[in-house]
């Protein structure tokens, strides 16, 4: 091989080829089977040396073996070292080691597939790694991605006239592209957990609890290794949820019409390939579509709220109508010609001017890319082998372990150095001093973190919201900036039409009626659409873009499926048959949209009419006359917050056919427009927007708007809400120009783009940036400013968007980004916190809830009556919960009574209503009866109708958190949810981290002083404590949010200083009652390290005060409000910790003589009672006050960014 890089890919790091070895000949087999175990044998066969130094020669082989096999699990190229051997002929190789270029660089080891070609007398050398396939390609001596026809430039005019593929090359572009498969692997519970199972540190949590088993506390260690197996499985099941999401996603292989050697062929979608033909119609199956596909002619009513999030169906238009010498471009222009894989057809219509025929009535479409490949497919590739894993932080908690191993190493070594020379076990001090050391790393860590996420999941889910990425949730808890998109996500994203301004030459603001404005304007309005009727299951609907649609309504007019308009009977234009025959829809890129229509009239000759409606200032360039107050006009509406676009229209110089209308170009039609008015929408804002960001802005973050709106529009919605409260400038760019402009228009500054900005602009003023001067700001520091100091973002693209949060996240600002559409799936993906709001109702997840719950019962009473029939008995009654779902009969007694029950409970609440307002419990209790009484009059219909299903889209697959609920709300929600998780993930490093250390001390100092404690004393405090840390992690977060941020960095004088001084309290404790036994009784002349388990005093007393110092380490670190519930609120830790507290004054004051005697705890003198109890108040009461006095040293202060300027 050359010294070219051997994968030649934006995903892959590197690769390395190499040669299977013979099972027999791996690293930890071989030297195991032929040195190790043989050489034991022999020990135990001349029984040599004592017989624990002989168990403890097995064990070492033993750890060692298992060890050496684990680290080929841990990393894969010692995997490679041990099972392989490197190779630099590819004919020789059988496997290639892939480093991928993703966070933490996860790495593999994948197969080389050598595959025959006959064709060409060669064999073609591949490999998959992460769903994705590499060829190896001669030319470049490397492996590369497949190269799609897409990837490079593709000019329109091929694409129209495509044949499809002819049998020669069908073979081969299989080689090439494979089959046409998008199997999304969901691993089963057992492969989960075996990976789970081979974790460092769940292997370092078994290591631990055997050794203490070889310790002799078995019932201690049992109970620990079962604590954390079923904790484990926990997390195995919470991720295969999870996982299971993406099942929805992968799209089963159907038939369908393909255009092969020149002949349409009826053939599974598995088989397609790129440039092949094929017709869309709508499947029978409701299937989604294979593969990305270009439409080539016709039109297509798609649902890609698999893709977008947007449940409502959008219209699809063809590249008929676009010049033949141009270039596809699938990033902007073109981009609504794309049909990607997984959505669904609802509805097709052909195109007479189409030169492929299809046999079925659908429309020809050509495929773009198949399999993993596809737009869809990249995104779930991306998720499932996504390897990073967020968490409080993994460096940090690794520097922190070594911190504490500092200390377990001294106190090992101590151990050492005191007992060796007078120890004759051996192995017993041995496994001491390893006991010490693993006692200081806290093996629980995972587990409590595990269930510190997992409980947040859980009370997300309660508000619909859902996360794909668990570890996600600390970051949400130390966010900066929360960054809003601005329809749909603050405002509603229905629209209420205003009127139309601009026909009134004497007062050009005044807004006039739709259906009172003069004819041009009511055509404009009429045609200037992509809207089209959808007849779905005796349904007819009329879809497409919200906007357009609340136009139409206002108009009053309607829309066939062949695209012909109509004007209620009541219009003098009624008569007319209006014909949309060309159509581009609006993208946001060239801010407009344009349509062609014929008019007939009885009375008239038949016209071509072109309408066009966009941005005031794209239009303003259009047309041939600009009315005076043309830009002052758009403007007012603009700073009153309401959406404007200027509308345009023109009569073509003769008619034009709708063959020949692909004939004319865009520019011709978009040219000399006569001004049709301004069309004036109003979108409110969702009933919960102001009090979020009101709440956001009072707990030290900065909300910050990025929409592709308005800059006037984006200011108004965004004082409204309150993310500026002081007047605004606008950075605007006009002919290359830069500067700052108020609202008003009355300030100008200038703006030096060299130049970070300087505090006269940003001081007294809030800052809007447009994204045509964004774009102008090159320098990195003038950018950086910029962005720090800007509130709103307005007519920005989505890569810009993508481009804001990436800086900001590159500058060491923690990001959230709230979206609900196409444009925001960039900047969901770049943002620490990536939200996608759905539009779901709430009695949408309520009827979805109502309908999982069903189908679990429905399917067990099925599973009964079966049973029932195959033993010839007779079967259970349908339960009452079902009784509304299967008809009235001897087997069914509960359904009249449910139905005068349901009856009941509406009428009952039908009079209260009537009188004093409902409660929001009686309201919800109102919605189910109302939906049950529903089930009941149409039984039929009920038992066939499925649940609206709310589909993750690409944004929900791009964002770690999805809510289901439109609400703006579910941001603080996550917030909440995050910074509780985060304080729980801090705090349980303290706690663990004072516990180990006190172990460590136990273990060795009063270890060598003859202190030991029993199976039965470890078990109980054992017990006790999982039941503490089980409450941490449940802690609920408050309602609202504090100014004051949650630490989330380990490092610092606080937590480090709070740990060291707590822990140096404890020990000063420990000592104190360790010579204070030493008074009511005498030390041992000889301390047996190895004899058995003996009451004693000195045993009592430290086994008490340990106890007492957990419980303090709990209650003193616990940290509540601001941020969560407090002590007291959090029942199971509050009256865990009492109990505690309560079981150690009682046996240390001998109040329960029965415990003492099974705790094995010897009686007490008085007078040491008296300074027992003394000690344990003072080793409590120094805590408390050592943290307090170091919380003085805490750095909460929020980022520059956050304080408002």
């Amino acid at each position: 091989m050359s010294n070219s890089p051997l994968v030649t890919s934006p995903d892959v790091k590197s690769g390395k080829l190499y040669q299977a070895i013979p099972r027999f000949l791996h690293l930890y087999v071989w030297p195991f089977l032929t040195i190790g175990y043989p050489y034991v044998y022999r020990l135990y066969l001349k029984n040599a040396y004592n017989e624990d130094v002989r168990l403890l020669i097995l064990i070492l082989i033993v750890s060692l073996n298992a060890l050496t096999w684990l680290a080929g699990q841990w990393n894969t190229r010692v995997y490679c070292f041990m099972t392989c051997r490197p190779v630099n002929s590819l004919e020789d190789a059988t496997c290639i080691h892939v480093v991928s270029n993703g966070p933490g660089n996860p790495g593999g080891v994948e197969r080389i597939i050598r595959t025959p070609i006959r064709e060409r007398n060669e064999v073609q050398y591949s490999f998959l790694f992460q769903s994705k396939r590499y060829i190896f390609s001669k030319d470049s001596r490397s492996f590369q991605n497949i190269n799609f026809p897409m990837d490079s430039e593709i000019k329109i005019g091929e694409l129209k006239n495509a044949k499809g593929l002819d049998d020669s090359t069908v073979k081969l572009a299989s080689y090439t592209f494979g089959p046409n498969r998008f199997d999304i692997p969901v691993p089963t519970f057992g492969t989960l957990f075996k990976e789970h199972a081979v974790a460092p540190y769940f292997v370092f949590q078994i290591f631990c609890s055997l050794l203490w088993c070889l310790d002799e506390y078995r019932y201690f260690a049992l109970f620990t290794m079962f604590m954390i197996v079923a904790l484990e499985c926990s997390v195995v099941w919470q991720r295969q949820r999870t996982l299971n999401e993406f099942r929805t996603m992968s799209v089963k292989p159907y038939e369908l019409n393909v255009l092969r050697g020149k002949k349409w062929v009826v053939m599974s979608s598995e088989h397609l390939l790129p440039n092949d033909v094929v017709s869309i119609t709508r499947s029978k199956e409701n299937s989604g579509l294979p593969c990305d596909l270009v439409l080539l002619y016709g039109t297509a009513v798609v649902n890609e709220a698999m893709l977008s999030g947007e449940s409502t169906p959008l219209v699809k238009e063809s590249i008929e109508l676009r010049p033949e010498n141009d270039a596809l471009d699938t990033k902007t222009i073109d981009k609504n010609s794309l049909l990607f894989g997984g959505t669904q057809v609802l509805q097709v219509t052909t195109s007479i001017n189409s030169s492929i025929q299809t046999p079925d009535g659908g429309v020809p479409a050509l495929v773009l890319r198949t399999g993993f490949e596809t737009q869809q497919g990249s995104l779930v590739r991306t998720m499932i082998y996504s390897a990073e894993k967020v968490t409080a932080n993994n460096l940090e908690s690794l520097f922190f372990i070594l911190f504490l191993l500092a200390f377990a190493i001294g106190a090992s070594g101590y151990v050492w150095y005191q007992r060796y020379e007078e120890e004759t076990n051996r192995y017993k001090l041995l496994l001491h001093c390893v006991l010490i050391i693993t006692s200081v790393v806290p093996s629980e860590l995972p587990m409590e973190l595990s269930l510190a996420v997992n409980a947040s999941l859980s009370a997300l889910s309660k508000f619909y919201i859902y996360c794909t990425e668990p570890f996600r949730i600390s970051l949400a808890g130390y966010v900066d900036v929360c960054c809003f998109d601005k329809t749909g996500t603050l405002t509603e994203e229905h629209m209420v039409v205003q009127g139309v301004a601009g026909l009134n030459k004497d007062n050009f603001t005044e807004l006039t009626g739709l259906q009172d404005t003069p004819k041009d304007t009511i055509l404009t309005l009429a045609t200037a659409h992509t809207l089209v009727l959808l007849e779905e299951d005796d349904k007819k609907e009329i879809v497409g873009d919200p906007m357009e649609k609340a136009t139409l309504e206002a108009l009053d007019w309607t829309v066939d499926q062949n695209s012909c308009v109509f004007a209620p009977v009541t219009s003098p234009l009624h008569k007319l048959r209006v014909k949309i025959t060309k159509n581009f829809q609006f993208t946001s890129v060239l801010k407009r949209q344009t349509s062609v229509s014929n008019i007939k009239s009885p009375t008239e000759n038949a016209k071509t009419f072109v309408s066009v409606k966009g941005a005031p200032e794209v239009i303003m360039k259009m047309l041939k006359t600009i009315p005076e107050g043309y830009e002052e006009t758009y403007k007012k509406f603009g700073r009153e917050g309401s959406r404007v676009l200027a509308l345009g229209c023109k009569y073509m110089g003769k008619f034009i056919s709708e063959q020949e209308i692909s004939n004319v170009d865009r520019d011709t039609l978009e040219s000399n427009l006569v001004f049709a008015g301004f069309l004036v929408f109003h979108s409110p804002l969702k009933p919960d927007a102001i009090d979020t960001i009101k709440m956001l802005n009072e707990s030290s973050h900065r909300c910050v708007m990025i929409t592709g709106d308005s800059p006037l529009t984006a200011v108004h919605v965004s004082e409204k809400v309150g993310i500026v409260k002081k007047p605004v400038l606008i950075l605007e760019n006009e002919s290359g120009k830069v500067f700052w402009r108020s609202v008003d228009e009355k300030t100008t500054l200038a703006m030096d783009l060299e130049k970070p900005l300087d505090k006269s602009i940003y001081g007294p003023y809030d800052l809007c940036v447009t994204g045509q001067a964004l774009a102008l700001v090159k320098n990195e520091s003038v950018l950086v400013s910029v962005l720090t100091h800007s509130w709103v973002y307005a007519r920005v693209s989505p890569d810009q968007k993508e481009h804001i949060i990436l800086t900001l996240k590159n500058n060491g600002y923690a990001t959230l980004m709230c979206g609900d559409g196409t444009n925001d799936v960039g900047a969901l993906k770049q943002a620490h916190i990536g939200v996608a709001l759905l539009n779901a109702s709430e009695d949408d997840m309520i009827r979805l809830q109502e309908k999982q719950r069903n189908d679990k019962m429905m399917n067990l009473y099925n599973k009964q009556v079966e049973l029932a029939t195959r033993f010839n008995v007779q079967a259970p009654p349908v339960p009452p919960a079902l009784a509304h779902l299967y008809p009235p009969g001897p087997n069914n007694p509960h359904r009249e009574k449910a139905q005068a029950n349901v009856t009941q409970v509406l009428d009952t609440l039908k009079e209260k209503e009537n009188t004093v307002e409902l409660t929001d419990a009686e309201k919800t209790i109102q919605k189910r009866a109302s939906m049950a009484s529903k089930m009941f009059e149409t039984l039929n219909q009920a038992s066939d109708d499925e649940a609206p299903s709310v589909k993750l889209g690409d944004a929900s697959v791009a964002a770690p958190f999805t809510s289901k609920l439109s609400n703006v709300s579910a941001i603080t929600n996550i917030i909440r949810q995050g910074r509780c998780t985060l304080v729980a993930l801090v705090q349980m490093h303290k706690i663990l981290a004072l516990n180990c250390l006190i172990t460590a001390y136990s273990l060795s100092v009063l270890h060598l002083n003859g202190i030991k404690f029993s199976d039965s004393q470890y078990m109980i405090s054992g017990m006790l404590m999982s039941v503490a840390f089980y409450s941490v992690s449940r802690s609920r977060p408050l309602e609202t949010l504090s100014k004051e941020r949650p630490h989330h960095s380990i490092f610092n004088t606080y937590i480090i200083g709070s740990v060291l001084a707590q822990f140096l309290v404890h020990v000063v404790t420990l000592i104190y009652i360790t010579k204070s036994v030493y008074e009511y009784e005498d030390p041992a002349d000889v301390i047996n390290l190895e004899s058995e388990f003996e009451p004693s005093l000195l045993n009592s007393a430290i086994y008490l005060l340990q106890l007492i110092q957990q419980v303090s380490t709990f209650a003193v670190n616990y940290q509540g409000h601001p941020f969560r519930e407090s002590i007291s609120e959090n029942k199971g830790l509050y009256y865990s910790l009492v109990g505690v507290t309560l079981f150690a004054f009682a046996c240390a004051t001998e109040m329960m003589p029965d415990v003492n005697e099974k705790l094995q705890l010897v009686k007490m003198a008085s007078g040491f009672q008296g300074k027992l109890i003394f000690i344990l108040l003072v080793d409590y009461i120094g805590c408390w006050a050592i943290e307090q006095v170091m919380k003085k040293f805490r750095d909460d202060k929020p980022k520059d960014i956050v304080l408002d300027n």
